[in-house]
């Protein structure tokens, strides 16, 4: 399983059934917490190319890249 290239930390905590995951996110600095019931972790783990905030970043880099590659 591939991780966002943007996630800076992720820890996972049981509690019971429940699984508590807290995660950071490179591109907006913030810190976020995720609660699932079953082993489902956040996007930027499961399919982080879904992930709006990836998408956003990627483009801005593939912008930049371009720039200077043109």
């Amino acid at each position: 399983m591939r991780r966002c290239p943007y996630l800076e930390e992720l820890t996972k905590e049981r509690h019971g059934p429940v699984r508590v995951y807290h995660f950071d996110c490179h591109v907006d600095h913030r810190s976020k917490r995720k609660v699932a019931f079953h082993d489902s972790p956040p996007i930027c783990v499961r399919e982080y190319t879904e992930c709006p905030l990836y998408q956003e970043e990627k483009r801005r880099e593939d912008g930049l890249i371009s720039r200077y590659t043109d």
